[in-house]
């Protein structure tokens, strides 16, 4: 088991050197650095594209651009303004149920009390909100306090299986509490950013661009396509 640790560890090491070595190493830059307003972006988020999440948050804060306003806002407004991000509805309640429990145990909308808290006790308080996942809380205890959370999403989870660094069946949850200890420190933003960005361009769910990706000589997946198309050839 130990053997295992180690190995996965210098996988990642290996993982993240030769993706910094294509894209550099992206510093992390929140969209919003106030953590109750990123808690309500990233909840945005949730399955849809950035664009569409940039429009439904600018459309939420134009409308409502105080959190007190926003937490006094009827449901039904809230999914209008965000409609165009998607599961409107749903999202709609999160916020308003985050907003409302927040204000409730803390006085005000603050959540810079889990500055202090070890890492899983504060994933533990986010993700006991409903609509809040372990992918989620991540985000938010990265980009907006700095901890060594892992956020995995559908882009991270497609390549970390692709390179068997965690098993098929995986959940994005499951992946990011898998992976999370073994990311060196000061790693988990530039190997989260970097492998998000080589899903999107080169490991593509469909037709990967196995050929140029600079994972080719540590990637299972890679090298059997690629031996299948020699056999092709």
């Amino acid at each position: 088991m130990a053997g295992a640790v180690r190995g996965l560890s210098a996988r990642l090491r290996i993982v993240s050197g030769l993706l910094a070595g294509r894209f550099g190493r992206p510093e992390l830059c929140a969209h919003e650095t106030e953590p109750v307003r990123n808690l309500v972006l990233t909840i945005l988020s949730q399955n849809t594209t950035d664009a569409n999440r940039d429009r439904a948050y600018d459309r939420l804060m134009k409308r409502f651009p105080t959190l007190s306003a926003l937490a006094a806002a009827r449901p039904s407004e809230l999914e209008e303004a965000i409609r165009v991000g998607g599961l409107a509805k749903a999202k709609a309640k999160a916020i308003l149920g985050a907003l409302a429990r927040i204000r409730e145990e803390r006085g005000g909308y603050s959540l810079d009390f889990l500055r202090g808290m070890p890492l899983p006790e504060a994933r533990a308080y986010l993700t006991s909100f409903p609509g809040v996942g372990v992918k989620t809380a991540n985000i938010l205890l990265l980009f907006s306090f700095g901890m060594p959370a892992f956020p995995v999403d559908t882009h991270v989870l497609r390549v970390t299986k692709r390179l068997g660094l965690v098993p098929g069946a995986s959940t994005l949850a499951k992946a990011a509490l898998s992976l999370e200890p073994h990311v060196e420190t000061g790693d988990h933003g530039p190997l989260h950013l970097n492998l998000i960005r080589l899903g999107r361009e080169v490991c593509r769910p469909r037709n990967p661009l196995c050929a140029e990706c600079p994972l080719l000589t540590v990637c299972p997946e890679g090298k059997r396509n690629m031996k299948g198309k020699e056999r092709i050839a």
